[in-house]
């Protein structure tokens, strides 16, 4: 019987979990959310015309933003398309320097313990204050935009990845040797499958902090002026007082960021939700 019949085996019990989602059940995530999100707005809105009724430079209506973004579609447009731009690149720079990092660290320990410590120190580094430095070796550009945007998505990736690597159950482990399996062959059948929920995690992290490295980016460095992206952009409509399309853009970051870590959290669940219980519908 070969290896991968055998784990097989163990894990056909746990596909059987699976359960089709009923229009009920689906009503039953969604509604929770949603209520949430009227109550948080109803909320703005109240705080807005009581507190704020004659300060609406300082917290606009929702209506205000809304009228603000319907008015600014270009805009917004222009300056979500440049982040994201940048946060992607950020971010896919980040995901093959962390996880080649991390697979290389855990095949050798030396290399752990020679270059780990230095990926700590990296993550502590503050990025504002080596602002001058990426600025003075790539410029004013989208370049370093998307530098500081991978050092802030980095390490999620890579500290995640490795504990993955380094924590495969040592039965298995042991299950793939008896039978003579190769190192490769381990690593690609049993280590990296077994690491894909802490890679996700911490794919799911870096998804967020790489839009966030970009608006800061954007903030300390720049892109292009008043035509950059919603980091330049926010600047700009706050020196202008424009309250209203200030809100607009941040929303519409924030929806970014939301996207991003939609994105990779479906896509871990496709790959892991027949056998890891962190992907498996649960019942009440």
């Amino acid at each position: 019987m070969s290896i991968t019949k055998s784990l097989a085996g163990a894990q056909g019990n746990v596909q059987s979990a699976g359960t089709k989602i009923t229009t009920r059940e689906r009503v039953r995530e969604i509604l929770p959310p949603v209520v949430v999100l009227i109550l948080i707005i109803f909320a703005w809105w109240l705080i807005s015309v009581t507190i704020y009724a004659d300060k609406n430079y300082l917290l606009p209506r929702p209506m205000q933003v809304l009228h603000a973004a319907l008015s600014n579609p270009g805009l917004l447009w222009q300056g979500f398309r440049i982040t994201l731009i940048e946060a992607t690149m950020g971010f896919g720079l980040a995901i093959i320097v962390g996880l080649l990092s991390a697979i290389i660290m855990s095949l050798s320990k030396p290399l752990e313990r020679s270059f780990y410590p230095y990926a700590v120190l990296l993550q502590t580094v503050p990025v504002i204050a080596i602002a001058p430095i990426i600025v003075l070796w790539f410029g004013y550009n989208q370049r370093a935009v998307v530098i500081i945007a991978f050092m802030i998505a980095i390490f999620p990736i890579l500290n995640n990845s490795l504990l993955g690597l380094l924590s495969t159950e040592r039965n298995q482990v042991d299950l793939f040797r008896m039978h003579r399996a190769s190192k490769l062959t381990e690593f690609v059948k049993l280590r990296l499958p077994a690491a894909l929920p802490s890679i996700f995690a911490g794919l799911r992290i870096s998804a967020g902090l790489s839009v966030v490295g970009a608006i800061v980016g954007e903030f300390i460095i720049g892109s292009g002026g008043a035509d950059g992206g919603l980091g330049v952009k926010v600047l700009y409509a706050q020196a202008r007082m424009a309250t209203g399309l200030l809100f607009a853009e941040v929303l519409v970051a924030t929806l970014l960021g939301f996207a991003f870590f939609m994105l990779v959290t479906v896509t871990g669940n496709r790959l892991i939700r027949n056998w890891h219980e962190s992907a498996l519908r649960k019942e009440n």
